[in-house]
């Protein structure tokens, strides 16, 4: 009897053990599904270059219809923003691709699929490069549904809406207003950009200074004005706004306190 109840207590001993030791056992950790330090470090996306783009059939959607463009060149559309996140995440867009609201993307009801848009934030002066690909919204007044990465570094991701400045991108990250205002700039200044460094009534003065100039800077020029008869002293022309920049700084770093841009 007594050896039945010492094999009893060994089982039994052996038994807690067992058990103990499967308690103890680490588990695997689950991985989130989600890392949501993404939506702070969100890369702007890749350019898109000689990728073919989808304008699409025109198309309706709560009695409304609405027409593709066929070229997205020169929009430019101010208006409201709105943004899509959880509820949508995971889901194929207009054009095909799984929408991940930590990625820089939108969706657009008509621009072509893809497009690179800057839109800017007009409440604060934000501004990001995003992606069009999907179609939306279809909310009265909203020109444009960012994605939760993007209106949370335009920072309305709390507010849910915001007034916003949309503009396509050409395959070098220029807007249509960049375009023109470089091309009137340089048609306006290209090789008629001078910098004046003085104006004398006398014209020994103004030799004298243009005489100290030609020691470190080329093409200096002294012009007589005929509607006000003084001598003015410029270096120039200039082809680039740039390259004039560049001297202009450069004469107030040598001691000449007021050399100013002229257009001629």
């Amino acid at each position: 009897m007594l050896k039945s109840y010492l094999w009893m207590n060994y089982f039994s001993v052996i038994l807690i053990t067992l058990l103990l030791s499967s308690c103890t056992h680490h588990r695997r950790p689950i991985q989130p599904i989600y890392d949501h330090h993404k939506a702070y470090s969100a890369p702007a996306p890749a350019p898109i270059k000689h990728v073919k783009t989808k304008t699409g059939s025109p198309y309706q959607v709560a009695g409304v219809w609405y027409y593709p463009l066929a070229s997205g060149e020169h929009y430019d559309r101010t208006g409201m923003a709105s943004w899509y996140g959880k509820k949508f995440n995971g889901r194929k867009t207009a054009n095909g691709e799984r929408y991940d609201m930590y990625a820089m993307t939108a969706a657009h009801t008509t621009l072509p699929l893809p497009s690179r848009v800057r839109v800017t934030n007009l409440s604060n002066g934000r501004s990001v490069v995003v992606r069009i690909n999907d179609r939306g919204p279809f909310v009265k007044d909203r020109i444009i549904d960012l994605s939760y990465a993007a209106a949370k570094a335009l920072g309305y991701d709390k507010k849910g809406i915001t007034r916003v400045r949309v503009q396509t991108l050409d395959a070098n990250g220029q807007t249509a207003n960049t375009r023109s205002q470089e091309h009137r700039r340089q048609r306006q200044i290209n090789g008629r950009i001078y910098i004046q460094v003085g104006a004398f009534r006398s014209r020994a003065s103004a030799s004298e200074l243009r005489q100290d100039l030609m020691q470190d800077y080329p093409s200096v020029n002294m012009i007589q004005s005929q509607h006000d008869h003084l001598y003015r002293v410029q270096l120039g022309p200039f082809a680039t706004e740039w390259r004039s920049q560049k001297i202009q700084s450069q004469l107030k770093q040598d001691g000449y306190t007021h050399p100013i841009m002229v257009v001629q």
